[in-house]
């Protein structure tokens, strides 16, 4: 009798048991964040340990350039994706649409951990309400073949070398634009004049020839690289971390006071079926463990004191997240109030 007793109360504790081990299953089952992002922000290195502590999948497509990840973001106005890794040329462009919503912080226990410089930053921060949370940062760089170029870059102009012609990439992306603003030394790269435009186009048409072929993708130019079809890039971190990982002779140069860069941020979409697991994810990126995961596939600088204890002073050093002294040099994207013609300039460069 006791052992039937005894016998009873095993089964139904192991049926109990095999219940609560299910539960995070059918939680994922249900729970799907869908993404549309730039490439390494939603690596399985770190997605996964965010499916681990929350049940919930990320389901990510990359986008290529700020204008493609716009047009799908509000394509089905906005219901298609949760959450977007939005740049600052487009943040104000998304909030002006209606597609996203103010973040209400009090729902992010890292928040206050974000660089105090990032809270409330102008470029994603619109009639005093957050709407969105930064969570990476970079420069744009000169990556380059270090065998077959040399001696090492030092400026920009290097672009235009006989000696590398047709052997150059440059980004498919209207916002280079700013960066050979810079390059003719313009003031303010973001505040063009149609005489402005004219020049950078002249100095673009130049440098046209040499262009081999305009990337897309961080992965697509390193493959360029790996094919010997280019050996010197205007490019992301990214690229060049792709390289060194696959021991690729390559090298990187950020020429001060000549850098355009992006400062990223999670933005969630007004009309998100999942703005709950929205909140999970990007406290989660704010996390060490998130901060630390998105900076170990990219290359780039994270944006929260928890990043720095999880990588580390020497390395928060190496990528400037100290003092922010770098991200104060940089030409940050921003919004461009005569955008249609930057596209109608860059369209014809590419054409």
């Amino acid at each position: 009798m006791l052992h039937r007793i005894l016998t009873t109360v095993l089964i139904s504790f192991l049926s109990l048991t095999s219940i609560f081990w299910a539960a995070p299953s059918a939680q994922a089952a249900d729970c799907t964040l869908t993404a549309i992002v730039w490439e390494g922000y939603t690596d399985p290195s770190f997605v996964d340990e965010f499916t681990a502590q929350t049940g919930c999948t990320v389901k990510a497509t990359y986008a290529g350039s700020s204008d493609e990840m716009f047009a799908k973001f509000r394509t089905g106005g906005g219901r298609t994706y949760d959450i977007i890794s939005a740049s600052g040329d487009i943040t104000e462009r998304l909030y002006k649409a209606g597609l996203v919503r103010p973040i209400d912080t009090s729902k992010l226990t890292n928040y206050s951990t974000i660089f105090e410089p990032f809270q409330g930053g102008k470029w994603n921060t619109f009639d005093g309400k957050p709407y969105g949370v930064t969570f990476a940062w970079g420069p744009n760089v000169l990556v380059y073949n270090s065998k077959q170029v040399r001696p090492a870059p030092q400026s920009w102009d290097v672009l235009f070398d006989p000696a590398y012609a047709g052997k150059i990439s440059i980004p498919d992306n209207p916002m280079t634009i700013a960066d050979v603003a810079l390059w003719l030394g313009k003031p303010d790269p973001y505040e063009l004049t149609e005489a402005d435009l004219a020049e950078i186009k002249d100095k673009l048409l130049a440098l046209r020839p040499s262009i081999r072929k305009f990337w897309t993708t961080a992965g697509e130019l390193a493959n360029l690289f790996q094919s010997g079809e280019v050996v010197m890039a205007h490019a992301w971190p990214l690229t060049y971390k792709q390289l060194s990982e696959a021991n690729f002779p390559t090298g990187s140069v950020s020429p001060q006071g000549k850098l355009t860069g992006w400062t990223d941020s999670w933005m969630i979409s007004k009309r998100s079926p999942n703005a709950d697991a929205a909140y999970q994810w990007i406290d989660f990126i704010l996390s060490g463990d998130g901060q630390k995961g998105v900076m170990d596939v990219t290359g780039y600088s994270g944006a929260t004191e928890l990043g720095v204890e999880a990588i580390g002073k020497e390395r928060a050093h190496e990528l400037f997240m100290d003092d922010l002294s770098l991200h104060s040099q940089i030409n940050m994207w921003q919004s461009v109030k005569n955008y249609d013609q930057w596209v109608q300039l860059w369209n014809e460069i590419r054409s």
